[in-house]
């Protein structure tokens, strides 16, 4: 009876060592550092219209951001290992109209790299001139943008990291210049150069008043 209860108890300790010993693989595969995003800055579009063609001009400034490498324990905060690389950014967009000519989601480059314990700052596009362009001729001036952000790395030794947040873009209204406008019968009105080339009158130059003497003749 003693040998059986031997046996069992042997049975019971490998067991339990075999599942300490999962819990442990299970856990080397995750990684010993946490990538956050501490700040984050995303300028307004401008946009401005093209006296030629009518359409906007959009100026993307790019977006900043503040990332953080935090260790999980006090073994995790040396380098170079644990040092988190920058790689990709993913971004979706819901537009305040509920335009869809942007899919989801867009991946961009992310560059630079966050020491161990430590913090870096990056510098990334949030959207290209081409998805502001592409929705009629004034595009996506004068919207909003909801924007999900997914920031992605791995690190120095292989494990892979990514920080989520929210943010807004904000792209500003389509600035028309506009000045006096001749007409054929020499009568003026204050237009943009587009529209005053539409009904074939003489653009005087941006900011031109009407009012000034003599103007069209």
């Amino acid at each position: 009876m003693r040998k059986h209860t031997k046996i069992l108890a042997g049975t019971v300790v490998l067991a339990t060592a075999g599942w300490f010993a999962g819990c442990n693989g299970t856990i080397d595969k995750e990684p010993n550092v946490v990538l956050e995003l501490q700040t984050l800055t995303i300028p307004p579009v401008t946009s401005s219209q093209n006296s030629t063609s009518g359409t906007c001009t959009y100026t993307v400034s790019v977006a900043t951001g503040t990332f953080m490498n935090k260790p999980k324990n006090q073994f995790a905060g040396t380098s170079p290992y644990n040092d988190i690389i920058l790689q990709s950014l993913d971004i979706t967009y819901t537009w305040d109209d509920q335009a869809t000519q942007i899919p989801n989601p867009v991946t961009s480059g992310l560059g630079g790299s966050v020491p161990a314990g430590g913090s870096a700052n990056a510098v990334f596009s949030v959207i290209s001139n081409a998805a502001l362009e592409n929705t009629g001729a004034l595009g996506r001036a004068g919207h909003t943008a909801s924007l999900g952000l997914t920031f992605r790395g791995t690190t120095v030794s292989g494990d892979p990291v990514s920080a989520t947040t929210g943010a807004t873009l904000q792209v500003n209204t389509c600035t028309v210049n506009v000045g006096a406008c001749c007409n054929l019968d020499n009568s003026c009105d204050t237009l943009g150069e587009v529209a005053c080339g539409n009904q074939a009158g003489i653009y005087k130059g941006d900011n031109t008043s009407c009012s000034t003497q003599n103007i069209c003749l």
